[in-house]
């Protein structure tokens, strides 16, 4: 172990540490703009000048037309299929979406949006809560006038929302129903929350086909992609880290998924509701599990933490996954159920995972040497077909379509495995 201590660095003693970002000076009482010089200044962001009204919310759009128009990966015209939410992040999308399309014809946002509203609160919340809740994010998205429509989570079917807001989910209670019976096959908490993200990313695919919409768009931001990052490293998922925090995840051929704020922070979001020129209501997201121990909460609590202090390092985080590419496979062999690049063959990594899993259960503390050295010969050759997906023969053709993080899933499933999995694939 490493005996270096503090004061080992001399007088500097943990200069080279991780500190806290330095608090940015307070602005000014009667501060100009720095950015117009005309109107006086309302808010300063951190390491940004002081800015008045006009200029933040001018700032922040263009924000979101940049990501748009230096990609060039929406087409004009395109019909995009906006997922809706009713949380903060959300609603500002949205009301990005409307200025963009009331602007003039040289700036006027070229897209066609259809928003989805995917009802996954029958999960952890009672009728009588998911009803309430329901009715408050429909009160919310009568703000924006676009054409809406619903569907429960793992669902391929999907409804017009009507002008009302009355929506019966009678047609959705055995899609309901099987979803529930599935998640409570998934023993540990870390897997039923992966579970329920694949099934959102499969159910915003289907609609959007069915809707004849071939980009999807998601209020994630950079805090939220941190969180995703970090989490996903921990479940296994490294073969689609690029494509699950990218602005564009393009593993689907026929739909991408588009994260057009990605590069806006929970401080800017939060001055832009305060700041827009129309009140902007919004509600609270619902984290199913998110009371219990898991990968994803230990890692979201963290994050939070480190936002506290560290916002810096948490866009570090962030932007790392920038540097991260897609692996490319000649064969172009995916995982049936996320989509993922298939890269268990021959891999090192789940090898060791493998054969350090086979030496906690079969190695007896009473074993001779011979039969130890016996039975470590066998573990290798077990844990090389369990990587490759060749341990079960009823079993095989279902775990050599997975990928790494999904077959954590169906380990995790208990009773009819294969009924699980080929009642949720696309």
């Amino acid at each position: 172990m490493c005996s270096i201590v503090e004061d080992d660095f001399g007088d500097d003693g943990g200069e080279h540490g991780m500190k806290e970002d330095t608090p940015q000076p307070e602005m000014v009482p009667d501060e100009m703009c720095r950015k117009c010089n005309v109107e006086p200044a309302v808010l300063k962001l951190n390491l940004k000048d002081p800015q008045c009204r006009q200029c933040f919310l001018n700032y922040v759009r263009h924000k979101f037309r940049a990501s748009l128009g230096s990609t060039k990966i929406v087409r004009r015209g395109s019909r995009v299929l906006v997922i809706y939410t009713g949380t903060q992040e959300n609603v500002t999308l949205l009301d990005m979406i409307r200025f963009g399309l009331e602007q003039d014809s040289f700036k006027q946002l070229r897209i066609v949006p259809v928003l989805l509203y995917v009802d996954d609160d029958f999960v952890s919340l009672t009728q009588e809560e998911r009803m309430a809740l329901l009715s408050k994010r429909l009160s919310i998205l009568k703000q924006f006038n676009f054409p809406s429509y619903y569907t429960t989570c793992g669902s391929s079917k999907y409804t017009e929302l009507p002008k009302d807001g009355n929506v019966s989910s009678t047609e959705y209670e055995q899609d309901e129903g099987r979803l529930v019976q599935i998640l409570h096959a998934v023993r540990s908490v870390t897997s039923k929350q992966d579970l329920l993200q694949q099934l959102r990313k499969q159910t915003y695919g289907k609609v959007a086909t069915g809707l004849n919409c071939n980009y999807v768009f998601l209020s994630d931001i950079g805090i939220d992609l941190a969180k995703t990052l970090l989490s996903n490293v921990a479940l296994g998922r490294g073969c689609s880290l690029a494509q699950d925090v990218a602005f564009c995840d393009d593993r689907d051929n026929s739909v991408k998924i588009i994260r057009p704020i990605r590069d806006l922070n929970p401080d800017e979001i939060t001055n832009y509701l305060q700041y827009s020129e129309t009140k902007l209501d919004y509600v609270s997201n619902v984290e199913h599990f998110g009371d219990k121990p898991s990968l994803q909460n230990l890692t979201a609590t963290f994050i939070d933490n480190l936002q506290l202090s560290f916002p810096s390092t948490v866009s570090t985080v962030f932007r790392t996954g920038d540097k991260l590419d897609a692996p490319k496979s000649a064969s172009s062999q995916s995982c049936c159920f996320c989509g993922a690049f298939l890269d268990y063959r021959g891999s090192k990594t789940l090898f060791a995972t493998e054969y350090s899993r086979l030496v906690s259960s079969r190695i007896n503390a009473a074993c001779g040497h011979g039969e130890i050295l016996e039975k470590s010969k066998q573990m290798e050759v077990d844990a090389e077909r369990a990587v490759n997906g060749e341990g079960e023969e009823q079993l095989d053709d279902l775990k050599k379509n997975l990928c790494h993080g999904c077959r954590n899933i169906f380990v995790d499933l208990e009773g009819n495995q294969e009924n699980v999995i080929s009642s949720t694939k696309k």
